[in-house]
């Protein structure tokens, strides 16, 4: 049975990964990471310490990060610093100790007067185990030069899904503090030019995240984690800051933080830049240090969000929801669901059908929008018609009511008779319309807006303008993310899409057989 949460007492940094690609066998959730040069006995005597300053764990802590990428990048590790800075002789971590796991052979009596004396939050049921690492092994930590610690220190980004690259920083910024570190998190005002910023976490669980990380790691720092609505910050206006952590890569950021402090008389901040941790296995269009855009995009194609049980409709066939903005590639995906063996219902089309004279609702619509939407040879001009209610919202209100149910009722007819295990009902209005009630789950597709536009401009021959409204007149991409458990983005070679929906349909049988 796996452990929910680890203490991984390391006294040879250095052989850190080895050690780690065992433990995350063990472990389910959280990794806490404890290096024994910083306790004092029992086992303190083991490595001398080796950082006269703070700063000098700089290099050891980003391997240890480094290699918790590359071994166990689904858990959730933690370098603890409280015995570090302060000498703590307890380790106290916010969640309870399952297993305890030693990176040196020690004596029976040795680790329980271990457990006993340094772990103050452990379970009644905890478990002990002994991964034997190399001899140890002098360190060669060296930093930029600037070992100074500072009062107040401060950074900024998204914090998007806490991975191993926000903790470095975070870790750099908790190390060089004396007093307190203050944390900017991009509020959503500032997101939308980013890689998926729809699925970008709410800001609350952004904040809440950093907050419990740096609480979790030195608790004996004060922590300002504020939401912040330009690149800037409170680095701009706050006098007590003498230092901001940055990545190389945004070293440019921190320099125009500095103009700014100076217009304002104030004293510019010590910019200590930061080297991001490679991403070990880069996937095509991924960067290649680790980001949160490649987090999200690695979401693409998996569940997002629970299955909630609808005891409504019959368990057979499983019918799923496809949905998304106009042009946003829900054919493209309905295509290669069908290759892996689903049914697709295409409301467009059974839509289609029901326009056609003698159909239900061809005589409903010409009565309301009357004999203008008619084309030479008597049937509706769909185009002649859109550009009427895509300009008017009550006028499409009014032409969804005379043609949903139509639809629902024919759809629902295609359900019952059809013989696959897997039903897609693909349709743009599935939520608006309440159509999604009728599924098991609910797939959704999205691409930005500037790329909507020029798809319609393209595909459609429409004007930009035309283009523009008839975005204007539906939801935006969160109202659809928000309302879906499985996200699909077409933006890169078809080939990449397909590997999306494959990776989907695999989880989705999973599901269905269990």
């Amino acid at each position: 049975m796996l452990a929910k949460t680890v203490l991984l007492v390391v006294s040879n940094p250095q052989q850190i990964g080895k050690v780690l690609s065992r433990v995350q066998k063990q472990v389910k959730n959280t990794i806490y990471i404890q290096l024994l040069s910083a306790l004092g006995e029992p086992f303190g005597s083991v490595q001398p310490k080796l950082y006269s300053t703070w700063p000098k764990l700089s290099k050891t802590i980003y391997n240890i990060y480094s290699q918790a990428a590359a071994y166990c990048y689904h858990l959730d590790v933690k370098v603890l610093l409280s015995g570090i800075k302060y000498n703590i002789p307890k380790i106290n971590t916010q969640s309870p100790i399952d297993l305890v796991v030693f990176d040196k052979i020690h004596s029976q009596s040795d680790i329980d007067n271990f457990i006993q004396a340094k772990i103050q939050n452990i379970t009644k049921e905890y478990s002990v185990l002994t991964i034997n690492s190399d001899e140890l092994e002098t360190s060669n930590d060296v930093t930029d030069g600037n070992e100074t610690t500072y009062k107040h220190t401060v950074l900024g980004g998204t914090f998007d899904r806490l991975h191993v690259a926000h903790k470095l920083l975070l870790s750099e910024a908790a190390l060089r503090a004396t007093e307190k570190v203050t944390v900017g998190v991009t509020d959503e005002n500032m997101l939308q030019s980013k890689i998926l910023w729809e699925l970008i976490e709410d800001i609350e669980v952004r904040v809440k995240n950093v907050t419990d990380f740096l609480n979790d790691i030195c608790p004996e720092l004060e922590y300002s984690v504020v939401p912040i609505s330009d690149p800037f910050g409170p680095a701009i206006v706050d006098p007590t800051m003498e230092l901001i952590v940055v990545s190389k890569e945004t070293v440019r950021g921190g320099e125009k933080i500095n103009e700014i402090r100076l217009e304002k008389n104030l004293s510019p901040l010590k910019i200590v830049p930061v080297e991001l941790i490679d991403e070990p296995n880069p996937g095509s269009n991924e960067e290649a240090k680790i980001s949160s855009s490649t987090t999200r995009m690695r979401l693409l194609g998996t569940l997002l969000r629970p299955i909630q049980p609808n005891i409504n409709i019959p368990k057979t066939p499983y019918v799923i929801g496809l949905t998304g903005g106009i042009a946003s590639g829900k054919s493209g995906v309905a295509r290669w669901v069908t290759e892996f063996g689903a049914h697709i219902i295409n409301c467009d089309v059974v839509g289609h059908e029901s326009y056609k004279p003698g159909k239900p609702c061809y005589k409903l619509i010409v009565e309301h929008f009357g004999e203008v939407v008619l084309a030479q040879n008597g049937e509706i001009d769909r185009k002649v018609l859109g550009g009427i209610v895509f300009k008017d919202p009550e006028q499409m209100k009014a032409l969804n009511s005379l043609v949903w149910p139509t639809i629902a009722e024919e759809v629902n007819k295609i359900i019952r008779e059809s013989d696959k295990k897997v039903v897609v009902v693909e349709a743009a209005v599935l939520l608006t319309a309440g159509w999604d009630k009728q599924c098991h789950e609910v797939w959704t597709t999205l691409v930005p807006r500037q790329e909507a536009i020029t798809r319609l401009i393209s595909r459609n021959g429409l004007t930009e303008e035309q283009a523009k409204n008839r975005l204007d007149a539906q939801q935006p991409n969160t109202f659809y993310v928000n309302h879906a458990n499985v996200v699909f983005c077409p933006l890169w070679e078809p080939e990449h899409t397909r590997e999306q929906v494959y990776n989907a349909w695999g989880l989705l049988q999973e599901r269905i057989s269990s």
